[in-house]
């Protein structure tokens, strides 16, 4: 989201104050040296929530920052975001420092990336950026009871944190100067009844952008088409990113 006038951003939040939450952290839980688990609380019990569905939260006075909803439950009206502590970016400030008992405005935006209801199968790629969605994402399959898979490209130090998702998704290490070569590099080694099983499939990827594009051109190389494809970019080297 682009950098605001601080006067338009407490304007525009007068606007949409039926869309605004005070929310409590409850929680925080590290996944892995750098991947932030956070529980918020609030008065929910009017709140839309869907499977994707993303959220904002104002970093500093201009600007704003997206995260996708890692877990909801309306009854208990908690949710949950997994942050990636990056290092950079306007709101690694913010994650970093958020510990329980902090108060703070969340603000329920849409799903930009929406479950494919009519697909029986659901296929994953991405990095830790992905890890929200696909958690969120993941447990609707399930839900469903239906299949779904896929690989990450992980940092070294967050390769565990899969697992403490209980994600059914491998992982490989990401290499940032030769993005998407280790994921393809497994989808390579895959058998082949595996692509037979898989071959209508919706494929979900997200993440890096070249990463994206460079998954994406495999996957059309090995005959998915356009139409089975949801593609959403979240950062790329260079540009200021979600986090």
């Amino acid at each position: 989201m682009p950098k605001l006038p601080s006067w338009l951003a407490n304007t525009m939040e007068k606007v949409i104050s039926n869309k605004i939450y005070q929310v409590e952290v409850v929680e925080t839980k590290m996944l892995s040296s750098n991947l932030k688990c956070v529980t918020f609380k609030g008065d929910f019990f009017d709140a839309k929530f869907i499977p994707g569905m993303e959220v904002l939260f104002r970093v500093n006075a201009n600007e704003y920052r997206h995260y996708t909803l890692s877990a909801f439950d309306q009854m208990n009206e908690t949710c949950e975001v997994i942050f990636y502590l990056n290092r950079q970016g306007p709101g690694h400030s913010l994650a970093v420092n958020i510990q329980k008992g902090d108060t703070l405005k969340l603000i329920l935006d849409r799903a930009r990336i929406k479950y494919k209801e009519e697909s029986n199968q659901h296929f994953f790629f991405g990095d830790e950026t992905s890890l929200g969605l696909y958690e969120s994402l993941g447990k609707k399959v399930v839900d469903a009871d239906l299949e779904y898979f896929g690989i990450l490209e992980l940092q070294e130090e967050n390769l565990c944190s899969v697992e403490q998702l209980n994600l059914l998704i491998d992982v490989v290490p990401s290499d940032v100067d030769t993005p998407a070569k280790n994921a393809i590099n497994w989808m390579e080694n895959m058998h082949p009844m595996c692509w037979e099983m898989w071959q209508n499939a919706t494929f979900y990827l997200t993440g890096r952008a070249k990463s994206i594009q460079l998954f994406k051109r495999y996957l059309k190389q090995r005959g998915v088409s356009f139409r089975q494809i949801v593609t959403m970019p979240y950062w790329e080297i260079g540009k200021v990113g979600g986090a």
